[in-house]
């Protein structure tokens, strides 16, 4: 019995130094890494992305920047619940650096000016495009939202539920190098901008309080950037987290 527990106190000390060694040579690799990460993000794209309020009151055609609803359009549900709002929000990007940035911009997105590129049509995506040092570049994120979707949008806020219908954009920004970094933001505007005109039961209106603002009747979710260190960006290798390095 003795030598057994022995060779069990044996192993547990073995398999002891061999998590310690494993962790101290995770550490020294994890220091390793930080000093890479902070060496290319000395040299990343210094891109700044800024949204907007969204613009108030939703348009009723998407082809036309003019085309305001009415603060006194009525909606009868369900007969209207197919009839669509379309919800824009201007985003602002500035390159504050010196060198280009190449950035890809895509989901429900228009640039701020279609007529600057008479090759654009509504639904189709903004493609790369190299952002000179120092330049700004505008365009909105906007997309539809269906008097049904903003109905199923408003019983599940009133539920505290995440809303389920959401017009969505991304924004990804890179520096084209193998050993280099992307940086990648999410862009979400949600709501429920219509409510149900007082006294009736199938009657609905734009959110006509006056007391909330637009950007609580269409939300816009915080933007974060994410930011992926290359190894090899040819090879699609990536420098870890420090701390999957440590678990």
């Amino acid at each position: 019995m003795a030598s057994a527990a022995a060779a069990a106190v044996a192993t547990g000390l073995v398999a002891w130094q061999a998590r310690l060694a494993r962790r101290a040579n995770a550490s020294a690799h994890a220091v390793v890494i930080d000093s890479a990460k902070a060496r290319l993000d000395a040299d990343a794209p210094d891109l700044d992305v800024r949204v907007l309020a969204p613009a108030w009151p939703p348009l009723h055609d998407a082809d036309d920047s003019t085309s305001h609803l009415a603060d006194d359009t009525v909606w009868l549900l369900p007969r209207d619940e197919q009839q669509t709002l379309v919800c824009a929000l201007q985003v602002d990007l500035t390159n504050r650096g010196t060198r280009d940035i190449e950035v890809t911009i895509s989901g429900d997105v228009r640039p701020d000016s279609e007529l600057a590129d008479p090759a654009w049509r509504p639904g189709q995506l903004i493609e790369d495009f190299l952002m000179p040092g120092r330049e700004p570049y505008r365009f909105h994120l906007q997309g539809t939202l269906t008097l049904r979707q903003c109905v199923d949008n408003q019983a599940a806020r009133e539920q505290g539920r995440p809303l389920p219908h959401r017009i969505a954009g991304v924004v990804i920004a890179t520096d084209r190098r193998d050993e280099g970094i992307t940086d990648r933001w999410e862009l979400t505007m949600t709501g429920c901008p219509i409510e149900p005109v007082p006294e009736t039961e199938d009657q609905w209106r734009l959110t006509a309080d006056s007391a909330v603002p637009q950007w609580k009747i269409l939300t816009v979710e915080p933007v974060v950037r994410e930011r992926t260190y290359w190894i090899s960006r040819r090879r699609g290798l990536t420098y870890p987290s420090v701390e999957d390095l440590l678990d």
